[in-house]
């Protein structure tokens, strides 16, 4: 069985002009987002043995907040450039080439790409993801690389 943790970072600032879009910081409320969502994840029966997370600064904050409330060791996490503006097949691509080794994976990334990826890999409804929410996702399945469309079934919301 493969557990999937879907993660949109937490509330950050406004862009911009002149500022690059990944380097947006959180938000004090973003700040506390995070470290709420950390605890909720603590209190929870899904612990990622792995996270992956985009490399704009928003999702980087977040990420570290997280850990700093669930016990994953920092070298199990690891910066995915490629979450970074990615659509639903190319963040499917990433989990499906993952190593059957680790049973819980967290992606922590953005929308729409994260609520999508959420409503095509569990055929629900699932709604918005908001800033700093998670969707826990149950695969009957014993390979990531069998992953796709409909083969999970949401388990909690935090």
């Amino acid at each position: 069985m493969k557990t999937l943790l879907l993660i949109r970072h937490a509330e950050a600032e406004n862009a911009y002009f002149g500022v690059d879009d990944k380097q947006r910081d959180l938000t004090q409320e973003g700040f506390s987002q995070a470290l709420h969502l950390g605890k909720k994840i603590n209190e929870g029966n899904y612990i990622p043995e792995i996270i992956f997370y985009s490399d704009a600064v928003r999702t980087t904050e977040t990420t570290k907040l997280i850990l700093e409330q669930i016990d994953v060791p920092e070298e199990a996490t690891f910066v995915e450039p490629s979450f970074y503006e990615a659509n639903v097949g190319r963040l499917l691509d990433f989990i499906n080439q993952r190593s059957d080794e680790a049973d819980t994976i967290a992606l922590v990334g953005h929308n729409p790409a994260i609520s999508f990826l959420a409503e095509y890999l569990t055929g629900e409804d699932t709604g918005n993801l908001l800033p700093a929410k998670c969707l826990v996702i149950s695969f009957d399945l014993d390979s990531w690389a069998l992953i796709s469309q409909a083969t999970g079934r949401s388990l909690s919301r935090y």
